[in-house]
């Protein structure tokens, strides 16, 4: 554990900065409060980046991310990567469609005219608790920081989960709670997979799907 975390050192600390800073706001402010100020802050530039950005974190994307993966990574690795996304998927729609179903979301906690809504964003209501986005963002660049270990990477991927998580509350489709919860979700699907699958004592797991091919049709 402890290597592990030494190894993801500049991801982590990144990560946990955004969310004890969010978990900060939430204890001084409250979740209304906290959204409320922060939707004051908005630009056309920010509207049209993060209206196009959040999609980074949909599981459509991370699915893509993990196909082409599958022929440049060993198999042990690619199982890590598939057991953090369908873990961290399973708790977050667990989370969302039965323990915490009636958890509205901002466009339905607020009155039409307290919030400033992003044009041409598509709003939900309901299921707010966790943030998908955010369990998948930060579950899929946790995997990605620990598969290439290079520190302006781990930097660049953390920047881009956080960012993610944060544009699930600039276009008011969470609260600060809820992508908190999910990034916490994410990461620790991660660390679970890891453990998991790192001390598998299979001849194969070390070896890349291309190289398998190549050993049976010499």
């Amino acid at each position: 554990m402890k290597n592990l975390l030494v190894d993801l050192k500049s991801f982590l600390i990144i990560c946990l900065t955004f969310i004890s800073t969010a978990l900060l706001g939430l204890l001084a402010y409250g979740k209304k409060p906290l959204h409320l100020f922060v939707n004051q802050f908005h630009s056309p530039f920010w509207d049209t980046f993060f209206k196009y950005f959040t999609n980074v974190g949909d599981g459509l994307f991370a699915g893509l991310i993990l196909f082409i993966l599958l022929f440049f990574i060993n198999i042990r690795n690619i199982f890590i990567g598939l057991a953090t996304f369908l873990i961290s998927g399973f708790i977050s729609q667990l989370f969302k469609k039965v323990a915490y179903f009636d958890e509205f979301r901002p466009s339905k906690t607020f009155g039409p005219n307290e919030l400033y809504y992003v044009p041409g964003e598509l709003l939900h209501y309901y299921n707010s608790f966790p943030s998908g986005h955010s369990t998948t963002a930060f579950a899929m660049f946790m995997f990605l920081a620990y598969v290439f270990k290079k520190q302006y990477l781990q930097i660049s991927f953390a920047i881009i989960a956080c960012l993610v998580a944060y544009s699930r509350v600039y276009l008011s489709q969470h609260f600060f709670v809820d992508v908190v919860c999910g990034g916490l979700i994410g990461m620790t699907s991660f660390i679970l997979s890891y453990f998991i699958f790192r001390s598998a004592k299979i001849n194969w797991f070390d070896k890349t799907i291309p190289s398998l091919f190549h050993q049976t049709n010499p």
